[in-house]
């Protein structure tokens, strides 16, 4: 059923398109996408690293999730979506790349984030996987450990250090001002917005985006 949903197109209201009405009303307001919801008159608009609703006969912009009777949120699963096709595009160049296995998975990851580094202790025991790392900085001492990483001369054994937690204490960190580094980090951080990642750990697997560490869900995309 949503399979179908989503082929429609946006719809004519007044004898104007959806994305006519929706700029009539929010001039101002940038967006890729206008598609029908299963809420009759209620559209969804896709903005990149946004995804929200509007009403064009109310005229108004609505926030938050539609969620489905079987506890499924289909905002989430929709922006998922949207996302796939642009982590499909990213440039690999500039990520750690950790692994030899022939699955190719790309992670958007934080050295601090609990999940993640549950994920982290989960890839590092799978050889079927090459992994491409992208670091996100959630909080000042997350930049720390990322410039450390990006500073050193051996960045893989510098992002399992940081990562196993061992520069969780008094370890000093290499605060180099390498112009390589600068772009470096400049680069994950441009990616990581391009591919409209919100949240860490985010993974693309196999055509699949999925949001945050969910073991059984990365397992499931891993073995179709």
């Amino acid at each position: 059923m949503l399979f179908i949903f989503f082929l429609l197109p946006a719809g004519v209201i007044g004898g104007n398109s959806v994305e006519e009405a929706f700029k009539k009303s929010f001039p101002r307001q940038n967006f890729e996408s206008i598609s029908p919801t299963p809420i009759a008159g209620i559209y969804e608009v896709y903005a990149g690293n946004q995804t929200f609703y509007f009403s064009p006969e109310a005229e108004v912009i609505i926030t938050g999730n539609i969620i489905s009777k079987d506890g499924v949120n289909l905002t989430r699963q929709r922006h998922l979506q949207k996302m796939a096709p642009r982590m499909a595009d990213l440039p690999l160049k500039s990520a750690l790349k950790i692994g030899r296995g022939k699955t190719k998975v790309l992670e958007f990851t934080d050295p601090n984030c609990p999940y993640c580094r549950q994920a982290f202790q989960y890839f590092a025991k799978r050889k079927d996987v090459t992994l491409y790392v992208f670091l996100i900085p959630l909080s000042q001492d997350s930049e720390k450990k990322i410039r450390h990483i990006f500073c050193a001369k051996d960045k893989i054994k510098a992002y399992e250090d940081v990562m196993t937690g061992k520069m969780d204490s008094s370890a000093p960190f290499d605060a180099c001002t390498d112009k390589k580094v600068e772009d470096t980090i400049k680069t994950h951080h441009n990616l990581t917005s391009q591919a409209g990642v919100r949240a860490a750990p985010t993974f693309y697997i196999k055509g699949e985006v999925a949001e945050g560490f969910e073991k059984n869900n990365i397992e499931n995309i891993l073995n179709k």
